[in-house]
């Protein structure tokens, strides 16, 4: 028998030998200083670039002066110093240490495709953008530095190929909704997956002060409606601590990130500190928003009937009459005798030019083992809303440690504070603007009785001043966001990455509405409510990744686990009838059932990725992930997504070169397949049938929920293809990027819920029941017309087009999508999502509306008189595109941004309410006899009027900056800046902006109109200085 203790002491005598190996090692290493110097063709210095020594974390950046050093632990020998930066290829140095120091200049060559640059594809994975098969497009920071916007979500408009990105309301806190390549679910989100620094953050949308709204998603919902309406979470991210974003728009991120980026992912990495000399950067800025538009409200001073008779055009009235019967058999004695009043124009006193300030401060430095970066800033933004405003807090800590030559351990802590003071939003009769709206404009609404006490309007309406005084919604955000990463090189080639990120938030909203000293339907015995909802999400992932290089081949082989747990919970209550003086909900009369709602679910998965690839010229990549969801039953929960990619690089060829010339510099094809599931699409208890309690004569009763469980359902699951190239022309001046896509849900597995017959003992149960596509193409263009040493001039643009189809359906009927608009949004096999549904007017051969005899529209309508009904609009785009511009000149430059959208419409229904009460531009006309008596009911109930062509394009951003000339010694640069976002918009839009959606950021809900706050065009001027 073998002496276990005797094999131990054979161990322990071999210890001291690699100790001494190791101690030999290290002594050989010695401390190197690297430097030199970094240009541009031309001979000027290129700042920004940075330099590292390969297969290692020892680096620095170039200065001003294009001038960079550090010093490394190195052995002698030969080493390649690597040089990047963003708009140049990357050039590669070599370099013999055989003393103290060592040099190397590099001369960089613009790259308009980026094809070099380095980009974020997984928490810790990094790639060339050369070697991926699929999108992906980046912004950097200095593309968000002079926006007008305090979100990166607005601050990314215009700047993404293929994104349709929409500022749903104008409310300084106010929500933005992203899009790629078009609507992918029914249930669940369409946004994108973010990942902040390796973090996965949420970006959820909750109302936790409109709980009153009817159609709108609250905290405690067991169904909750298809709205979204408030502020999205990533509002709390501060753009100015962003030093670039990454975008995969396909499938293929969901190879890496797993299902939870069915929908793309949004890869942010904030700024870190860098080797060298303490860096610090101010800025502060000043901010004025201003309503950019009106919509037109009469002043004319007469009404129908009599200055008592409500909603006069659509209502019967006293005196001189007609009688008006419609098609579709309603009958109107209409009024035609006019009365002399006095009428206001509300808009003045709601809206405001509301004024702002960002504030930011960064130190960072560091040395080659320790780097270190802390941040700071304050946001305060008024809305043109009176009595509106969002603030901001951010604080953020970021330090990286080189332990030694294996390990790194780096970590970061990021805590947002925020509270905004709101108005109800739009969806409501008691909203801002829908309280102008509605209400017949005959009334001064600073009338105050004897005890100061705002006067009332016409009767069941709120004088809009109660809204902007006797209103008050709050909402305040405490959120900290923190990561820690450990990375480990044990071997050349051989990488190991942990990353455990968490996203801890809450979120507190309140509501009171005074009790109104006037008679009003609307919450006029006064309305309170407290939300308390706390979101938890953590992230585990471990990626392993080798690379190696055999000859003329490489390979690089990734595999990794990620495990994501999330926890949310919600605690409502509410009050209504309030004495005069009661802000309390204990204080309510009438005190409503207290809510609880506790979501809990867990998201898994793990990946094997490789990548091969032969010199710089073809790489092909396959990919495997197996991911699950305790949302869904054990026996369907998990499946397998594969993903295939490839890329060629054609100018890398040998032939090229004597080919290309200096005219056609590029040429890249790629192409990428993946498969992605919808492990979010459904409520973590969705799966299951639920009962809900009650009492009966004091006994306790349970009843089943109306909406079944289904103990078969799966997830859905999505097929993407994407086929591209890359082209670069005029000595790398001009480059042109296209991709066309085919995505769809495959197996009949797109998620609905799905009405059910009365016998089946319930009334809807989520199935898979159809398949959904988004078939497209991206264009993208950059170019460098000029680019001297003192001038420069580059543009940029893009253009795509999305269509989007249900293909298939088990549904009979259109699957209505609720909404306080009455839209008609609808579910419907054969067109796109969310397509307006509803009756019509009649039209000939040529398409020209079909009129009565005295000149009134006439609805369409079978045998029995019932409105027919067809698809009158649809929400979605059938183009996007953008175009920007920047001018340099020295120290002076110039910028501007154009983006739009083309070929959507929008269902206005303010339109029709404000012809309603008489307010608007076409009862006017009626009045002054330029329409016929009766033209305002005849198109009142027909919903084809309230669709509008909604194109648009925006001047979003324009922007004047100046490097001033040196004035302190201590200040190594500063600038001003003038920046104007929204100014113009060219549209035909009879609103305030086509660009908004009552909807909020709702998947299906799109293009809706009702009381939403416009966008403002807002103004910012801004000084930074660099120390």
């Amino acid at each position: 028998m073998t002496n276990p203790l005797k094999k131990q002491h054979g161990r322990w005598k071999t210890f001291p030998l690699l100790l001494l190996l190791q101690l030999v090692a290290t002594l050989a290493m010695a401390q190197v200083r690297i430097s030199g110097k970094v240009t541009a063709a031309d001979g000027s210095p290129v700042p920004g670039i940075s330099v590292q020594l390969r297969n290692t974390t020892t680096g620095a950046s170039s200065d001003a002066n294009g001038q960079y050093n550090f010093t490394a632990n190195i052995q002698p020998g030969s080493y390649t110093l690597e040089f990047t930066g963003i708009g140049f290829k990357t050039v590669h140095k070599a370099i013999s240490v055989s003393g103290a120091a060592a040099s190397a200049d590099a001369i960089m060559e613009e790259d308009v495709l980026n094809m070099d640059e380095i980009v974020v594809i997984g928490s810790s994975l990094r790639q060339s953008r050369k070697q991926l098969g699929n999108t992906v497009n980046s912004v950097n920071a200095k593309q968000l530095l002079n926006t007008g916007s305090g979100n990166i979500g607005a601050a990314l408009q215009g700047k993404v190929p293929g994104a349709q990105i929409t500022q749903t309301s104008g409310d300084p806190s106010g929500g933005i909704s992203v899009r790629m390549r078009g609507t992918s679910t029914i249930k669940g989100s369409s946004e994108p997956l973010y990942v902040i620094d390796g973090v996965i953050v949420s970006n959820a949308t909750t109302n936790v002060n409109n709980l009153n709204v009817s159609a709108a998603a609250g905290v405690v919902s067991s169904n909750p409606p298809t709205n979204e309406v408030g502020t999205n979470r990533m509002a709390d991210i501060n753009p100015n601590d962003i030093e670039k974003i990454d975008i995969i728009p396909g499938a293929s991120a969901s190879a890496i990130y797993g299902s939870r980026a069915s929908n793309g992912v949004v890869l942010i990495t904030t700024k870190s500190g860098k080797a060298g000399r303490l860096t610090i950067d101010f800025s502060t800025g000043i901010i004025m928003n201003q309503l950019r538009k009106k919509v037109y409200i009469s002043t004319y001073g007469k009404q129908f009937g009599s200055a008592a008779l409500r909603l006069g055009n659509i209502s019967d009235g006293p005196g001189n009459i007609i009688t008006y019967t419609r098609p579709d058999g309603q009958v109107r004695k209409l009024s035609t005798d006019l009365v002399d009043v006095t009428r206001y124009d509300y808009q003045d006193d709601i809206f405001q030019t509301g004024l702002g300030t960002d504030n930011y401060i960064s130190l960072g430095g560091g040395t080659e083992k320790t780097k270190y970066f802390f941040s700071g800033g304050f946001y305060k933004n008024e809305g043109i809303i009176r009595n509106t405003d969002f603030r901001r807090f951010n604080f953020k800590t970021r330090i990286e440690q080189v332990i030694n030559d294996y390990i790194t351990v780096a970590g970061g802590v990021a805590y947002t504070n925020s509270f905004s003071n709101e108005k109800p939003n739009g969806n409501v009769f008691w909203s801002p603007i829908n309280s102008v709206n509605i209400t017949n404009n005959l009334y001064n609404i600073e009338e105050r009785d004897a005890a100061g006490n705002l006067k009332g309007v016409e009767p069941t309406r709120v004088n809009p001043l109660s809204v902007i005084e006797d209103m008050d919604l709050t909402q305040a955000v405490s959120r900290t966001i923190s990561d820690l990463q450990i990375k480990i090189k044990p071997v050349r080639g051989l990488s190991i990455d942990y990353i455990l990120g968490i996203d801890n938030f809450s979120q507190e909203g309140s509501n009171l509405i005074k009790r109104y000293p006037y008679i009003s339907a609307q919450e006029g015995l006064g309305y309170v409510s407290s939300a308390m909802v706390n979101s938890f999400l953590i992230n585990n992932d471990i990626n392993i990744s080798y690379n190696a290089q055999l000859g003329d081949f490489s390979s690089l082989t990734t595999t990794g686990f990620n495990h994501q747990y999330q926890k949310i919970t919600g605690l409502v209550n509410q009050g209504r009838d309030l004495l005069n003086g009661i802000t309390t909900i204990n204080g309510a009369a009438t005190k409503l059932d207290p809510q609880y709602s506790y979501d809990q679910r867990q998201v898994f998965g793990g990946f094997l990725q490789q990548t091969f690839g032969y010199k710089n010229i073809v790489f092909l990549t396959a990919a495997g992930r197996i991911d699950g969801s305790t949302s869904f039953p054990e026996d369907t929960r998990t499946y397998f997504y594969p993903k295939v990619s490839g890329s060629w690089n054609i100018s890398d060829m040998g032939f090229w070169k004597d080919m290309g010339g200096k005219w056609f510099n590029s040429a890249r094809l790629r192409a990428s397949w993946g498969l992605a599931g919808n492990l979010t699409g459904i409520g973590s208890y969705e799966r299951f049938s639920n009962y809900i309690s009650g009492s009966l004569n004091g006994v306790a009763t349970y009843n089943i929920n109306t909406a079944l469980g289904n103990a078969l359902v799966e997830p859905e699951r999505s097929s993407e293809f994407e086929f591209g190239t890359d082209l670069s022309f005029l000595n790398n001046r001009l480059g042109i990027l296209f991709t066309v896509y085919n995505k769809k849900i495959v197996g009949n597995s797109l998620l609905v819920d799905r009405v059910l017959a009365p016998s089946s003992g319930g009334s809807t149960r989520v199935e898979n029941v159809g398949d959904l596509t988004n078939k497209g193409w991206e264009l993208g263009i950059n170019a460098m017309p000029v680019n001297t040493k003192n001038f420069s001039w580059n543009v940029g643009g893009s253009l795509s087009r999305n269509k989007n189809l249900v293909t298939a359906s088990s549904q009979v009927t259109p699957i209505s999508l609720a909404n306080a608009a009455g839209s008609g949004s609808v579910i419907l096999a054969g067109e796109s999502v969310g397509v307006f549904y509803g009756n019509y007017f009649e039209r000939d051969g040529k398409g020209t509306m079909a009129l009565d005899a005295e000149g009134r529209p006439i609805a369409a309508i079978n045998a029995q008189k019932v409105l027919l009904r067809k698809v009158i609009g649809n929400p979605n785009p059938d183009w996007i595109l953008s175009f920007n511009s920047l001018l340099t000149y020295k120290k002076l430059s110039f910028s501007f941004l154009f983006d739009g959208a083309l070929g959507q419409d929008v269902f206005n229904a303010d339109r029709r309410t404000r012809q309603g009460v008489g307010i608007g531009d076409y009862s006017e006309r009626e009045i002054k006899g330029e329409l016929p008596r009766g033209y305002i009911f005849s198109v009142y109930n027909t919903e084809e009027w309230r669709i509008e062509d909604a194109s648009y394009v925006k001047l979003r951003e324009v922007s004047l900056s100046y490097e001033l000339p040196a004035f302190a010694k201590f200040i190594r640069t500063s600038s001003v800046s003038l920046v104007g976002r929204n100014l113009v918009s060219f549209d035909n839009y009879d609103g305030f902006d086509p660009e908004t959606n009552a909807g909020g950021n709702s998947s299906v809900l799109r293009g809706i109109d009702f009381g939403n706050v416009p966008i403002p065009r807002t103004f910012q001027f801004t000084f930074r200085a660099s120390f």
